[in-house]
């Protein structure tokens, strides 16, 4: 285990790093006097930057820098790697595919191949990920190929093999690696939230701040906690420190959510409709990060089953998972065509995914659909897998 007595490396200096790494490329590093070798530098080092701030602007522009550093190149392989991965964060799952196999020199890396389990796993093909995460394991079992493993049991309701998968994960890494530590312990942290152990989330999430200070990625998390603690105006407070150095629309929405909760109806206004604004700027643009969000918007703060429901088959038409299906059986649900509902939430269910967002709605259709029992028993279900079920939580 990673000690924490020394004094980490921060989100701050780490970030500064990242910039002047940048600098000192210099603004005509794509040039076609550059060599390869600094292309692919230059193009890691804007990928990095991006991804550590979480920043899905700058991911975009990167996917364009990308195309633009490609052509450059005589073997581009490792840059279509890179592009897949940018593919994949921005949600552009036939951009994924279409990156992977342009680069038959890396189709069978150890990246590419997570990314394939990734991707099987984002569009419902659960066996074709479990396989491919386990071989993964199987030939070297380092952090992210533990790591993604612990997700998938986590999610298919094996908390003990998760927690043991990323307590392994944690052992793998150095002492350089304080952000991928943060992360993990992060992770360990969200189980415990989303199974109700507030304590315990809240000692993994401290944990993980002390290892990597000022990540925005745990400040995240600490507030959706304090959110579903009551501290709504707390919550609110630091969720807004974030928004103020990266424009996130999905946290607009929390934090106009949490200003409802608290009282505030003529803030919570405001914030909430920033999201929505934001929400549909990006999709008129052609990016389809933020389909999720949009139903879950109209849904759950509009409570709009029109608008939620041509959101969710567009956003089930990219990636058929039990999140999209349970995302449109509740579409389904506020528009009144309880039928639908019933179809989409079984098809849901029928993953065995361990959710207990997933059971609760269910129960909400079935109880609307006229089948008590069977509602009084996906409630059950729900509240058995987390007790807080109906608390404050951000729509990730």
């Amino acid at each position: 285990m990673i000690s924490l007595v020394e004094t980490p490396e921060g989100y701050d200096t780490e970030m500064r790093r990242i910039e002047q790494a940048l600098d000192e490329m210099g603004d005509h590093a794509l040039d076609r006097s550059g060599d390869a070798e600094q292309i692919t530098r230059y193009a890691w080092r804007r990928y990095q930057k991006a991804a550590v701030a979480g920043d899905l602007k700058e991911l975009a522009t990167v996917d364009s820098l990308l195309d633009k550093a490609i052509a450059l190149l005589a073997d581009p392989s490792d840059l279509h790697l890179l592009k897949a991965n940018v593919a994949f964060k921005l949600h552009r799952l036939d951009d994924v595919r279409a990156a992977l196999s342009a680069a038959p020199l890396v189709r069978d890396s150890r990246e590419a191949r997570m990314l394939a389990a990734d991707l099987a796993f984002q569009e419902g093909r659960y066996d074709a990920a479990r396989a491919g995460y386990d071989e993964l394991i199987v030939e070297e079992r380092s952090w992210d190929g533990l790591a993604r493993l612990a997700h998938f049991l986590f999610k298919m309701g094996d908390d003990a093999s998760a927690a043991l998968l990323y307590e392994e994960a944690e052992d793998q890494l150095t002492a350089k690696q304080m952000r991928n530590f943060a992360w993990l312990e992060t992770q360990i942290g969200l189980m415990d939230f989303q199974r109700g152990r507030y304590k315990e989330a809240e000692s993994r999430y401290a944990r993980a701040d002390k290892s990597y200070p000022g990540y925005w990625f745990v400040k995240e998390h600490i507030a959706e906690l304090w959110g579903a603690q009551g501290r709504y105006l707390e919550a609110a407070a630091l969720l807004e420190d974030i928004v103020a150095c990266a424009d996130r629309a999905d946290l607009a929405q929390a934090i106009g959510e949490l200003y409802d909760l608290a009282g505030r109806e003529e803030t919570a206004k405001i914030w909430k409709g920033r999201a929505l604004a934001a929400y549909l700027r990006s999709a008129q643009s052609g990016d389809v990060h933020y389909y999720h969000h949009l139903v879950d918007y109209y849904a759950d703060v509009a409570e709009d089953g029109v608008n939620a429901t041509i959101w969710a088959l567009k956003d089930i038409a990219l990636r058929e998972n039990f999140s999209t299906q349970s995302a449109l059986a509740w579409a389904y649900f506020r528009a009144g065509r309880f039928a639908d509902a019933v179809q989409w939430s079984d098809r849901a269910l029928s993953s065995g995914a361990s959710s207990a967002k997933l059971h609760h709605q269910a129960a909400q259709i079935y109880s609307a659909a006229g089948n008590s029992s069977k509602s009084v028993a996906l409630l059950a279900l729900a509240h058995s897998i987390n007790p807080c079920v109906d608390s404050f939580h951000i729509h990730h």
